[in-house]
């Protein structure tokens, strides 16, 4: 574990990183940033406005310099997404991507106009769309120094399990178990994948631990107060969320996960390696790997007598040309929609 300690100071010091941060979190964020940076440019990417118009307030009172935005989107419809980041590319830059939008459910697969199971799209194919879209902001930020270019999916990094490698969509054998399954393992090979293709930026898939998120809002009203009631006994023996959110800070802006490689040809990129640690293993077994399995205290995490078995049948490869072609393919879909009748596409 990383002691707290040294997660907060490194956190106290993030006016290192320099004055023009900008931050796009999804569904919800932490004042740590705002609190520890010289001026933001903050998006936040969200369905509640309510809850949104309530942060914002906090935000512009730790740090006067912040220019915080919400934009209102359904993140179970990549048709949305696409429209978040096209607010998004106006920016000359991006340094750092959250994304935390995620759900349980008992439901059976709900397809969306997409054609897309909506938690699936929620929990995955958001996130790596939200990655792809803006990707050229990210590198570009990784051009100059600090070298600071960084992207955390906040989900269930570590509790890797068994999928359906011939239905990765689970289009014919949906359950809500799979759907966990599909979208954790898949985020863990899409963190290496876009590690290779973009070596100036990190990618992390990290785990919170067991905080009240209201991850279970799409539950039915039993499971929903059985979770509130077994957050409120269980309360002395969870993470607390103020050192959840430094935690997910410091994975967000430490040295220690540094990208592949560096403008400037060495692992130097955000945050200055705290004394006593060094560079942590890649999801992939390499040092400094530029793409990062995370658990809740900061240490690497992750099944890898069973992703190595997926390895060895290239599975990082096959979920990569998977997730492209979707997005190719509801692209299409939502061009051909949205076309005037009568004409061709």
């Amino acid at each position: 574990m990383v002691a707290l300690n040294i997660v907060k100071i490194s956190s106290a010091r993030l006016k290192d990183l320099g004055p023009n941060m900008v931050e796009q979190l999804e569904v919800g964020g932490t004042s740590e940033f705002v609190r520890n940076t010289i001026t933001l440019r903050d998006y936040l990417i969200g369905r509640n406005g309510g809850a949104a118009h309530r942060i914002i307030p906090e935000f512009v009172t730790l740090n006067k310099e912040a220019k915080v935005e919400f934009v209102k989107a359904n993140a179970t419809e990549l048709a949305e997404v696409d429209r978040v980041c096209d607010t998004l590319i106006k920016e000359k830059s991006i340094t750092l991507i959250i994304q935390s939008q995620g759900n349980l459910t008992l439901k059976g697969r709900d397809e969306s106009p997409e054609r897309l199971d909506r938690i699936f799209t929620l929990n995955f194919y958001s996130h790596m769309r939200i990655l792809h879209n803006p990707s050229t902001l990210l590198q570009a930020n990784a051009q100059i120094p600090p070298q600071y270019s960084r992207s955390v999916s906040i989900l269930g990094a570590g509790h890797d399990a068994r999928i359906n490698s011939d239905d990765l969509d689970l289009k014919t054998c949906f359950s809500p178990g799979q759907c966990a399954n599909h979208t954790i393992v898949m985020n863990d090979f899409m963190a290496e994948e876009f590690s290779k293709r973009n070596p100036g930026t990190t990618y992390n898939h990290s785990f919170p631990s067991v905080v009240n998120t209201g991850i279970s809002r799409e539950m039915p009203v039993l499971v929903k107060w059985s979770t509130k009631i077994f957050m409120k006994l269980a309360a002395p023996l969870l993470v607390g969320e103020e050192e959840t959110g430094a935690r997910q800070l410091f994975i967000a802006t430490s040295g220690v996960y540094s990208p592949k490689q560096t403008a400037t040809g060495d692992r130097s990129a955000g945050m200055k390696v705290p004394d006593g640690l060094k560079i942590m293993t890649g999801s992939d077994g390499t040092v400094g790997s530029g793409g990062y399995i995370v658990n809740w205290n900061n240490e690497i995490t992750g099944k890898q007598s069973l992703l190595n078995e997926y390895r060895a049948k290239d599975t990082g490869n096959i979920v990569w040309d998977h997730t492209m072609s979707g997005f190719e393919r509801v692209q299409k879909l939502n061009r051909d929609k949205s076309a005037p009748q009568g004409s061709s596409t």
